[in-house]
């Protein structure tokens, strides 16, 4: 090794142990919380994994093979549940936009609506509100005819979908109130999930509904109502730990939030890869393995435990870091502030806009599956090989993060990204078309362009997680609230149209003779035109993405004046709050934040 070499870990060690609890002047992170970001991330992200296998769906082995639970029953749940779902998400916007503060008359409003929501539920579930209809009319005689479902279960499925709205609306105004202001925004729900979580993981296993209850219809509402109880306590955010979400944000510096998910967070991903791995070897060694209910008594709940005990342990150092003011000088933001000040949001129309343009390719089969099964016709060893191959080829790439964000812009980024899509599978199209006879040629074509394509895509994906941050900072600097959740208003636009554009591409490959046989894959003439005219979609989609891009404006100098402003309105709302409770402070900032305002909606402008 080289002096210089040496002389440069010597010196990284040096500021590791210097910065270990104290971060480098213009950081914000120490290096001991990148450790707590790393095992933290990465226990939160085994809890997820493993909770993967207790999930009220099809296809979960506990629900289909224990408790045998019918298969359209699931569907039949949810068209249930649809109609109300609109209500409660509009009212959870303006409780988790205002961070569970209300002013004191809409909370009594809320709550006094929820409350009603659990009585109403709770005599759903334990009366039978089939009675108060015609038991010989259509509507009776259709519900009993359902499977798995009678006429009174349908009405207990409803109410146990009330109660569960009931009583989450009352608990999240509660719970954010009380533990927001001391834990953060986005892992404040640990603190009140985790311990019920875990009860409910034992529960499902060891409440032996699946062998004393033998009725099904009363199976399946008391598994749906064991099940709602259960997803009242979360652990996971979407696709993400709660602790992911809180790391995000454990900076204003732009630098230090892509160095914290390039390499803490992106590292953590592989303890989820590991128990993937681990996890069904254990269940292997048991007597019956997946139709063994000690699967379900022992191994999952104790593997979640385990993980549960290590993420509280390394969570308590993980902080988010955002330029706001105390909890009680927030800006109130109610539903129609809350719609509109999202809709004031040029960023977020710019991503909606991609978003939309994606879903071209909606419908569309999974190319890899075809490929590998059906052009290549892989199977065991080859075909896992094959598949961790490409999947891995993003990973190296990742790393190079910051090297990448340092050289050239978020548009210039998305852009090439796009592009670079657009080639290769441009590639696979000509591949399919001219070389189709050619199964090795063609084949090896595709995986090399898929392979390249997985290469490209990790470092837009780290650059599309940090522009999400940024829209919620200037979201911030523009309504003093981030509105995360309102953001979902552009679902509604974006809702019905993707569902349309879906259905394009299901009606062409009936039209090419795919009618849900996959067997007609194996044809070459026909699996030629089924993943062609779809991929050309895709195609199409991309090169569109760039124009919406090419407006992107948003850089490093205006996000760098929206931090200012937002630390700025920080320093003057929390002079006024100590001032008027007492808590002696000079009021300087106060000047120099209209005036960096005025300059920042220049640079806006």
């Amino acid at each position: 090794m080289s002096e210089k070499g040496g002389s440069k870990i010597g010196q990284f060690f040096t500021d590791v142990k210097t910065h270990w609890t104290k971060p480098a002047p213009g950081k914000y992170v120490p290096y001991r919380e990148y450790l707590d970001i790393l095992v933290g991330n990465g226990s939160n992200y085994v809890g997820n994994k493993t909770l993967e296998y207790l999930t009220f769906a099809a296809s979960c082995y506990l629900m289909m093979y224990h408790y045998k639970l019918p298969y359209l029953t699931f569907s039949i749940i949810a068209l249930i549940n649809m109609p109300l779902n609109y209500i409660w998400t509009m009212m959870g916007w303006v409780i988790n936009d205002n961070l569970g503060f209300l002013p004191k008359k809409t909370e009594r409003k809320f709550n006094g609506v929820y409350f009603l929501l659990i009585i109403i539920g709770l005599s759903m579930i334990i009366g039978d509100y089939s009675q108060l209809f015609n038991q010989s009319g259509k509507f009776v005689t259709y519900l009993n005819g359902l499977e798995g479902i009678s006429a009174a279960s349908a009405f207990k499925i409803l109410g146990t979908h009330i109660l569960w709205n009931g009583w989450s609306g009352a608990r999240n105004i509660f719970w954010r109130k009380k533990l927001i202001p001391k834990f953060g925004r986005y892992k404040y729900s640990l603190y009140c999930d985790i311990v019920p979580k875990t009860i409910m993981v034992f529960l499902i296993g060891w409440l032996p509904f699946y062998t004393t209850i033998t009725d099904v219809t009363t199976r399946v509402w008391v598994a749906n109502l064991l099940f709602s109880i259960y997803n009242l306590f979360g652990f996971a955010s979407g696709q993400k730990s709660q602790l992911e979400n809180c790391a995000q944000n454990c900076s204003p510096n732009v630098r230090e939030r892509i160095f914290v998910r390039t390499y803490p967070i992106k590292l953590s991903h592989f303890a989820q890869s590991i128990l993937a791995i681990l996890l069904p070897v254990f269940i292997g060694m048991t007597k019956d393995k997946w139709a063994d209910i000690a699967v379900f008594k022992y191994i999952i709940p104790f593997t979640f435990l385990a993980s549960a005990i290590l993420t509280m342990i390394f969570a308590g150092r993980i902080k988010e870091r955002i330029p706001q003011p105390p909890i009680e000088k927030k800006v109130n933001i109610n539903f129609w502030d809350g719609i509109f000040g999202v809709m004031r949001n040029k960023y977020r129309w710019t991503l909606t806009i991609v978003g939309l343009l994606d879903s071209l390719g909606n419908g569309m089969l999974a190319f890899t599956t075809i490929l590998y099964l059906y052009t290549f016709r892989l199977s065991g060893l080859t075909y896992s090989l094959l598949v961790a191959l490409v999947s891995f080829a993003g990973t190296p790439p990742d790393f190079f993060t910051p090297y990448f964000i340092k050289r050239f812009s978020y548009k210039q980024i998305m852009i090439f990204y796009q592009l670079s899509r657009a080639l290769c599978y441009t590639v696979i199209v000509c591949s399919y078309l001219f070389c189709g006879d050619n199964l090795v040629l063609c084949g090896t074509l595709s995986v090399v362009m898929l392979f390249i394509t997985e290469m490209v895509q990790t470092v837009p994906k780290s650059v599309s997680y940090d522009m999400d941050v940024r829209i919620n900072d200037y979201q911030m600097y523009l309504s003093g609230e981030r509105l995360e959740s309102f953001s979902g208003v552009f679902g509604w636009f974006t809702g019905p149209i993707t569902s349309f554009v879906g259905m394009i591409i299901p009606i062409l490959l009936l039209k090419f003779g795919f009618n849900s046989n996959w067997d007609v894959l194996f044809i070459d003439s026909s699996r030629v035109k089924i993943i062609v005219i779809p991929i050309i979609f895709d195609i199409v989609g991309y090169l569109l993405m760039t124009i919406p891009y090419m407006f992107w404006d948003y850089d490093d100098n205006k996000q760098s004046k929206v931090i200012e402003v937002l630390r700025r309105r920080e320093e003057v709302t929390r002079k006024l709050y100590n001032k008027e409770h007492n808590i002696t402070d000079d009021d300087e900032a106060e000047n120099s934040a209209v005036s960096e305002e005025k300059e920042v909606e220049e640079v806006m402008s």
